[in-house]
């Protein structure tokens, strides 16, 4: 060790002052009595506990039965030498310091001590014991940094374990949540296609019942011979198939709370022109729908008040060997529908006011309106139109 080493080290009294210095234990390791005694004596009035050993083999039976917090040891000793000392101590407690203290002069000696983990190597005889204390002091407070740094990151593997634990457990809730909610999900889906099918089924069976119901009213109006019983029937008939045309696009549609009224209309529409059909007279039909939607709620009372409107003027606008054109308009604007069912026959009688009217059609045809909470309006230039609004 160079003079500016020992000169550099700090006093351990600095370091360790006596009441800390009290608390440390330094085993000496020597096979000559006199250099143990003086070292104890020394390092004692420094305020350490020393204990002493006479050859390698019995310092490791004290370095293993007391755990001293620092290790002097000379290199040649009988049994056991100072490297074997220094080589077992590394090995089974790489933080307690081992200084070597000999007097070979041997340079291969310190070069193989140090190489073994010796962390310093003081000569002797010992002229100035200055040296040793400061060997003393530099190990130790070294080694207190050491066991410092392994408390910190022990800790921080602590700290990092049960942190990573607690993610661990976190995770394996929130998958655990993520499988459950899945779960639910699916049951949800699965109770939505159950109830789906049995909506459609519904809506299959309304609509085969309201066809045999309109099936019977056709052959009861067979045995009537008087006309305008017969119309009654055929009407009443018309009205039970704008109904069950509804429920059909339903059960055929994906969607269950709304169908696609353009497909209704012209297949509804076509069934009414040929049911009110007259050899004597040519009827165009001028249908003008867009690509509307409607909620089952505003489905019916809507095909209803088509049906009204367009079979009074298939009966009524023409005479029988007149020609002319029936218009059916439905439009959207997103929140509200127009539908406009016109004709060019021989319009409505002066002062004609549906609210007012007798006939059950027109009626049927007011209520409805308030039902959709629409508007309703009557035009009787060159024809007649019904132009009615409402929201959806």
């Amino acid at each position: 060790m160079s003079d500016s080493d020992m000169t550099s080290t700090t006093p351990a009294s600095d370091i360790f002052p006596p009441e800390q210095a009290a608390g440390i234990t330094i085993l000496t390791i020597d096979d000559e009595a006199m250099i143990r005694e003086s070292i104890q004596a020394f390092l004692e009035d420094c305020g350490y506990k020393v204990l002493q050993a006479e050859n390698g083999r019995v310092g490791l039976d004290v370095f293993r039965n007391k755990q001293p917090d620092l290790i002097l040891v000379d290199l040649r000793m009988p049994e056991v030498d100072g490297l074997d000392v220094l080589a077992s101590v590394t090995r089974e407690s790489p933080l307690t310091p081992v200084i070597v203290v000999s007097g070979t002069g041997i340079l291969h000696d310190a070069i193989e001590a140090l190489r073994l983990g010796a962390w310093d190597y003081v000569t002797k005889p010992i002229q100035d014991m200055s040296i040793l204390e400061r060997s003393v002091t530099k190990a130790l407070t070294r080694a207190k940094n050491l066991h410092r740094r392994v408390r910190y990151r022990e800790e921080l593997e602590r700290d990092v374990e049960l942190r990573t634990r607690e993610l661990l457990e976190a995770n394996h809730r929130l998958n655990e949540q993520m499988r459950e909610r899945e779960r639910a999900e699916q049951r949800l889906i699965d109770s939505l296609r159950e109830k789906e099918v049995l909506l459609k089924e519904i809506h299959h069976r309304v609509k085969n019942n309201l066809q045999i119901i309109s099936s019977l009213l056709y052959l009861q109006s067979q045995h009537i011979e008087d006309d305008h019983a017969r119309a009654v029937f055929t009407e009443s008939r018309s009205r039970v198939k704008s109904m069950a045309l509804v429920h059909e696009k339903l059960y055929q549609s994906q969607d269950l709370a709304r169908i696609d009224y353009h497909e209704y209309l012209v297949n509804f529409v076509g069934y009414l022109m040929q049911t009110y059909h007259s050899p004597q007279r040519t009827i165009q039909l001028d249908l003008q729908v867009d690509d509307v939607y409607l909620p089952v709620d505003s489905a019916i009372p809507t095909s209803l008040i088509i049906n009204e409107l367009v079979t009074n003027a298939l009966k009524y606008a023409w005479s029988e060997d007149e020609s002319g054109t029936l218009t059916v308009s439905l439009a959207s604007n997103g929140s509200r529908v127009e539908l406009r069912v016109s004709d060019d026959g021989a319009g409505l009688p002066d002062g004609f006011v549906p609210e007012n009217s007798e006939t059950l059609g027109m009626q049927l045809v007011v209520n409805l309106v308030t039902q959709l909470h629409g508007e309703f309006e009557v035009r009787t230039e060159n024809g007649t139109a019904f132009i009615i609004s409402f929201g959806v």
